[in-house]
């Protein structure tokens, strides 16, 4: 059995749903009627919880300090009224602890909310034999010993990026544009389905989960990235945190 890790920040994702039923009289903004709430693990637990929705089960490291989004939803449009971050600056992990050499697949999903710094990375990187990563932090020569990078198409080009490293490795890099699809060694692979678009929070999570899984067991990122659009199709279409139905076989 295939063994997995994934490294990265978490929070818990908070959504409060009710109904915008009239203005605010004392300024230009909806009042919100509560009905319910829903809370999710999110973040990079949120890629632990689509790796066990795809079938494989893994390990998690991430921070002890508490995160928490929370988003203000206009229930019947799902609009996004409001969303409020608290956020706690995250401690470090001694990584040196960490046995790398017994996983098969090391999945970064960075945050870059302190838990991970680019010393870090050069060490995880260079102790694991296949290793995926997202993150938000400026691209440069910490990514060296990656073996692919996911990465959005605002944040690839974002101009404190290391636009030399990135030209010498452009190869490890799958760059998602939305509804497009991703690109992946200057080709387009666009989605066989499209769907309507519900809700975007957490795709970028089910698409790092399902790519990093389905090119461990098959080693073919083509046939990956067709899959993670297949999944991230599948989390789009439905409200809130949602999982893929899909199993990689």
């Amino acid at each position: 059995m295939n063994k997995i890790l994934v490294i990265g920040d978490s929070c818990n994702d908070v959504f409060i749903y009710g109904d915008c039923y009239r203005l605010n009289p004392e300024a230009p903004t909806p009042v919100l009627k509560e009905s319910h709430r829903k809370e999710y693990e999110g973040m990079a637990a949120n890629v632990v919880n689509n790796v066990r929705a795809l079938g494989l089960d893994c390990d998690f490291i991430t921070q002890k300090e508490e995160i928490i989004k929370t988003r203000y939803v206009d229930e019947k449009s799902n609009y996004i009224l409001l969303r409020i971050d608290n956020d706690n600056s995250c401690t470090t992990y001694p990584f040196d602890t960490v046995y790398f050499e017994k996983y098969d697949l090391v999945i970064v999903s960075d945050y870059d909310k302190g838990l991970l710094k680019e010393r870090d990375l050069r060490y995880i990187f260079e102790h694991s034999s296949l290793s995926f990563i997202d993150s938000k932090k400026a691209i440069g020569d910490w990514l060296d010993k990656a073996t692919f990078v996911k990465i959005n198409e605002a944040e690839f080009k974002n101009p404190k990026n290391d636009m030399e490293f990135m030209l010498k490795q452009n190869d490890k890099f799958i760059v998602t544009v939305g509804d497009k699809g991703a690109i992946y060694q200057q080709t387009l692979y666009e989605p066989k389905k499209h769907v309507t678009v519900r809700d975007v929070v957490g795709a970028g999570d089910s698409f790092l989960a399902s790519l990093a899984c389905h090119y461990l067991l098959h080693k073919n990122m083509p046939d990956a990235i067709k899959f993670a659009n297949i999944c991230a199709g599948e989390v789009v279409a439905q409200k809130g945190i949602a999982f893929p139905k899909q199993k990689i076989v």
